[in-house]
């Protein structure tokens, strides 16, 4: 009879091991479903005892509830406190929201340096708003020394994976020369490609610099934004 007793015991620890983390994905997946129907109360029921467990993706929604006041008073340095705890798990989204609040002083000292070690770690784990940051902050020399070449580096990476603002932000390289040699029919692309995907700035510079482009000009950048959107198309 003992010996049934134990055996059993140790079939129901081992079951509970086992179900513990389809557990916590069921109840993950539910959290997220109700945080993107808006429904922060439920979201935050789930995502916190996930959270306090160590879950970094509940972990990083919790933060965000505390930065938006979204379920949660808003409260920057709780946002801080639990990208913190997600970002040191590799989690990428945290590591980007960390770095821009220290970059903002909110919820933290200010402090470039510790913004620029937190893009860098998301941006080395190919997140593309990290790289766009990353190449911001060498581009201002915050945390960094002052590096338009790495700058450009960095942006042109987010633009290939086809973030909208970094897209603008090539252009901008392009049609100033900053990091970049000057050339009006690449910036032009760039604008093209960042509009087409409704930036309403890569809109109006589009706009601004087919003013003072030829027609073949225009024609040569349509036609390689054509073959960008072709040679990344999923």
């Amino acid at each position: 009879m003992r010996t049934f007793t134990v055996a059993g015991l140790i079939l129901v620890v081992l079951a509970s091991l086992t179900a513990c983390p389809s557990a916590q994905r069921g109840s993950l997946e539910e959290g997220l479903d109700a945080w993107s129907e808006g429904d922060y109360p439920e979201a935050l029921r789930l995502f916190e005892p996930l959270a306090e467990k160590g879950n970094a993706e509940a972990q990083f929604h919790l933060g965000m509830m505390y930065e938006e006041g979204k379920g949660k008073p808003q409260n920057h340095a709780e946002a801080a406190s639990w990208y913190s705890r997600s970002a040191q798990q590799d989690h990428a989204k945290a590591q980007n929201h960390l770095g821009i609040l220290y970059v903002r002083g909110m919820g933290v000292v200010q402090d470039p340096e510790q913004a620029r070690k937190w893009f860098q770690m998301a941006a080395d784990q190919g997140y593309a708003e990290a790289r766009y940051n990353l190449g911001l902050i060498y581009y201002l020399g915050e945390g960094v020394p002052q590096d338009d070449v790495e700058a450009v580096r960095w942006i042109r990476m987010a633009a290939e994976q086809g973030l909208p603002r970094a897209q603008v932000s090539m252009g901008m390289a392009y049609l100033s020369g900053r990091g970049v040699e000057q050339e009006s029919v690449l910036a032009y692309m760039w604008f093209d490609l960042g509009a087409a995907q409704g930036d309403f700035q890569g809109m109006a510079a589009r706009e601004n610099l087919s003013q003072i482009m030829t027609p073949e000009q225009i024609e040569e950048a349509q036609r390689l934004a054509r073959q960008w959107e072709a040679e990344h198309a999923q």
